[in-house]
């Protein structure tokens, strides 16, 4: 006998918007900390729902899975984009979920054409990893940048981390050459951060609802390292 779909309980909650009412009897469901014990134990019951309603094809899911990861090229780079006197691009390893944010040196003064080609090989300038996601990663069951901004001199990078599948990020800004954090995160932003200059940062904060809310605009950098 096959077994039993998980049932979702009905919680009635009354929900008043504009002068009119409705009734959600799901919205117990809504757990935006991930950590409601109700809300995981029906989560795990869809899983092993599932995992039992499709056990007779398991092997057969696990072939298709194996040929396609055998067409992915797992150890790879992305095109590099140059930005004044570097060459940015991500990298893929071969068994690793996460790419890796590196830099090169561009090994000429002269100015950015359409035909401009990274070096690479034994005589191009040394690659300079910026930010390695798998280190960053470890430890964290979910992990995902959500933004990865240089600044215009090339010297900070600001990026955007998220840790539970959210969407809400916490910003973080680091020294490109030494990878040392600068001044103290912001939580509860978006993933939309930008440079404004190499003293400011533009970025987004959220309401309780995990609205954008608030554009903080050409905020001094000096003042967020203070903070």
């Amino acid at each position: 006998m096959a077994a039993a779909p998980p049932v979702y309980r009905k919680v009635p909650r009354e929900l008043a918007e504009h002068g009119d009412v409705r009734v959600d009897n799901y919205y117990w469901l809504r757990d935006d900390s991930r950590s409601d014990p109700a809300v995981l134990a029906h989560l795990r019951a869809e899983n092993d729902y599932t995992a039992a309603l499709m056990s007779d094809v398991k092997h057969i899911e696990d072939k298709i899975f194996s040929e396609t990861r055998r067409r992915i090229k797992e150890d790879d780079t992305d095109a590099p984009l140059r930005r004044g006197q570097y060459y940015y691009y991500e990298r893929t390893l071969n068994d690793k979920e996460y790419v890796k944010h590196c830099r090169r040196l561009v090994p000429t003064d002269g100015h950015i054409t359409v035909y401009d080609v990274m070096p690479i090989g034994p005589d191009a300038p040394d690659e300079h990893i910026i930010l390695d996601e798998n280190v960053k990663a470890e430890g964290h069951a979910y992990y995902s940048i959500g933004a990865f901004k240089v600044s215009p001199s090339g010297k900070l990078v600001a990026y955007g981390e998220d840790t539970n599948g959210d969407e809400t990020y916490t910003l973080y800004v680091i020294d490109v050459e030494s990878g040392k954090y600068v001044g103290q995160p912001l939580k509860g932003v978006t993933s939309d951060i930008e440079w404004a200059g190499d003293d400011y940062l533009v970025y987004i904060t959220m309401d309780s609802l995990h609205r954008p809310d608030k554009v903080h605009g050409l905020i001094f950098f000096s003042f967020i390292t203070s903070t």
